[in-house]
């Protein structure tokens, strides 16, 4: 993550954190959420890891999160930053978290599918097993 501080930034890292766990209905000891964000279009998907070793897959009822990296989104581009496309928020069962931000074109929407199998093989292994309903 760059150091370079985004006024603001602090207060929504903690607020992303908490909607995080409380999107997950079970135990898990990593969580991953990844958002793919341009100016009018975006997705946001949480992937966690369950005790029994699989990972979990959840798109539906994330519009909290998702409206809480838009605000991040603009607080970038309000700070004169060049706005990210992609971000990769991680979450561990104690609460210590990082973010990546990706500055990748993703315009392509005919792309999205294989832009998450690179995603997943870079966030979650070459073969795991993922529990997707």
């Amino acid at each position: 993550m760059n150091q370079e501080i985004i006024p603001g930034a602090d207060d929504l890292y903690p607020e992303i954190g908490q909607l995080t766990f409380d999107a997950i209905p079970g135990e898990f000891d990593v969580a991953r959420v990844r958002v793919e964000m341009i100016d009018d279009v975006s997705s946001c998907s949480i992937f966690y890891h369950k005790p029994d070793g699989h990972f979990q897959y959840l798109s539906d009822g994330l519009g909290e999160v998702e409206g809480k990296f838009r605000e991040l989104r603009n607080l970038f581009k309000s700070a004169g930053r060049e706005a990210w496309t992609g971000a990769t928020f991680i979450l561990s069962e104690d609460g210590e978290f990082s973010i990546e931000l990706t500055y990748d074109d993703i315009s392509d929407f005919g792309q999205a599918s294989d832009r998450r199998k690179a995603w997943i093989k870079k966030h979650l292994g070459e073969e795991p097993q993922i529990d997707w309903r």
